[in-house]
């Protein structure tokens, strides 16, 4: 066998591997247990399909409504529709965007009501992008910083007196920028994600990613968060839909 033909040949065999793998062993994602969690995602800021994927995963397996009060475009729409299994899962999120800093604190500080006058169960809240108003010239920090605390605070009691878990994101560094820190305090329960060449790493108080498929054909694009949701809806019995044409292709190239 030439050398050229060999290559090809494990090349061939480590994708029929990956592809065993990923048949027998969907891949596992933390789960979130009535708490408060903050998502960092290691060099990015704005991590729009984990985030999307974490959620629709929870929603998947626990069949609860997910209250989602969005800034910086993270609910996107588009995005949602070609990562999700099934459709019925988007029935089961309610957004509400705010564009300022000011609707955004009114609408965390309403969604109690909300709750109650739609008899939405919310099994999870998400805020993603949560000092990404404030953090602005909109607002100066004498009225942000205590509004954005005001904020931070009623949607942690949302989720308590729902017995729901939150799941917050920051744009800034906690380090650098005293919005995102009063997040990070207010959050302390940290899941860090790590972008791998195996794939998405993630570690948090109660969860590691210890063991990986092969990585061949694998990728940390939206075909990748796709194929791990689609491998979570069969283990739940869910029909799975096709995925709605997007351009992306399964090497992540367009």
């Amino acid at each position: 066998m030439r050398p050229h033909q060999f290559q090809q040949r494990r090349r061939e065999s480590a994708t029929e591997t990956a592809q065993a793998t990923r048949e027998s062993s969907p891949p596992e994602l933390p789960t979130f247990d009535q708490d408060v969690h903050r998502l960092v995602v290691e060099n990015e800021s704005r991590p729009v399909q984990i985030l999307q994927a974490l959620v629709l995963d929870h929603t998947l397996t626990t069949g609860g409504d997910v209250l989602w009060l969005d800034a910086a475009n993270h609910a996107n729409a588009a995005s949602l529709t070609r990562l999700a299994p099934s459709r019925r899962l988007l029935d089961r999120i309610y957004v509400a965007r705010a564009f300022t800093p000011y609707q955004h604190a009114e609408l965390a500080t309403t969604l109690r009501s909300t709750v109650a006058e739609e008899d939405i169960d919310p099994s999870l809240v998400v805020c993603p992008g949560l000092d990404a108003l404030y953090d602005t010239d909109e607002v100066a920090d004498a009225v942000g910083k205590p509004l954005l605390s005001r904020a931070v605070a009623a949607l942690k009691r949302v989720a308590r007196e729902s017995d729901a878990s939150l799941l917050a994101t920051h744009l800034g560094r906690p380090e650098t920028s005293p919005y995102a820190e009063i997040v990070a305090r207010a959050v302390p329960s940290t899941l860090y994600c790590e972008q791998t060449r195996f794939g998405p790493r993630f570690r948090g108080p109660d969860f590691e990613t210890l063991v990986y498929p092969d990585a061949t054909g694998m990728q940390t694009t939206l075909a990748f968060w796709r194929d791990v949701l689609a491998h979570r809806a069969t283990a739940s019995d869910m029909a799975v839909e096709p995925a709605t044409p997007s351009g992306v292709m399964i090497d992540g190239t367009q």
